[in-house]
């Protein structure tokens, strides 16, 4: 054996047999352990990659808070549903425009580095990579009990769409396809997804969300008839207040934050404005 392995073939021979059964570990334990595990690692590995993008996006938004007096965030919040129908929180940096405010082209084109912070939520198992589209709280109050398997796993910033969709993809079409990546979900799936995604955006394809991307699921919903303009209300008043109680809930936990530091710094200012005023008095004495 040792011989065997001293020669260059053998060696090729058992790095290529170690190759692939560790391909076939990942690929058995992979909807259970890997898949998580390489989401952890990959986000990792960008957001140290891209620490300084981070840096210059976080002082931009410091910049701009402070030219705003306060009314504009460093940090933006998503609130929505996602794996087992939790409640989630996305992260994203503050673009600096308003929410009326059009959009200019060169802005649009720039406009996926303000959420960079989403690496952030995939390390801590928010979202993932490859996963189902984020649905809203009201769009999810809406999902069918057959179609409830799609929050089985964890939304993804790429959808199981980009590998079939097309520009006339609507959200059952949509419900399938996430349904059939819940069922096979895998290494072979996500690389399929991947592979395909991104020959897609090389190609300048990124229509395959159809009419999904243009319209909420409630409002799909009520445009075909299927509920009636007193459950889109009721659905949407319902939503907003969730999303409200926990605005709420952040933001207090965002002001202490500021509260401490700012007491933090009103200490140190006046003992260091004691210390001053002591050592003038010694002075004085001398």
């Amino acid at each position: 054996m040792a011989k065997f392995l001293s020669t260059w073939y053998g060696l090729t021979i058992f790095i290529a047999f170690d190759a692939l059964a560790a391909i076939a570990v990942i690929a058995i334990g992979y909807r259970w352990v890997f898949k998580r595990l390489l989401d952890i690692l990959a986000s990792a590995v960008c957001m140290a990659a891209l620490s300084p993008v981070f840096l210059v996006l976080f002082l931009r938004g410091l910049l701009l808070r402070r030219r705003s007096g306060g009314e504009v965030k460093v940090i933006e919040r998503e609130y929505c549903v996602g794996k087992k129908a939790r409640a989630i929180v996305l992260h994203a940096f503050s673009s600096g425009q308003a929410p009326e405010e059009p959009a200019g082209q060169s802005r649009n084109k720039w406009q996926g580095i303000y959420k960079l912070p989403c690496l952030f939520d995939i390390f801590c198992g928010r979202l993932s990579f490859i996963g189902v589209r984020k649905f809203s709280f009201a769009d999810a109050a809406l999902v069918s009990e057959a179609d409830e398997g799609r929050f089985a796993v964890r939304p993804g910033l790429i959808n199981p769409l980009a590998a079939t969709g097309d520009g006339e993809t609507d959200y059952p079409e949509m419900f399938r396809s996430d349904l059939r990546y819940w069922k096979r979900l895998g290494l072979g799936t996500d690389l399929k997804i991947f592979f395909t995604w991104a020959l897609r955006c090389i190609r300048g394809e990124r229509d395959w969300l159809g009419s999904t991307s243009e319209t909420s699921y409630a409002a799909a919903l009520l445009e075909a008839g299927e509920i009636t303009q007193e459950d889109f209300e009721a659905v949407t008043a319902n939503a907003l207040a969730e999303e409200e109680e926990l605005r709420k809930k952040y933001e207090a936990k965002g002001e202490e934050s500021e509260k401490i530091e700012t007491d933090e710094a009103t200490e140190e200012a006046e003992g260091n404005e004691a210390g001053s005023e002591e050592s003038e008095e010694s002075e004085n004495d001398s």
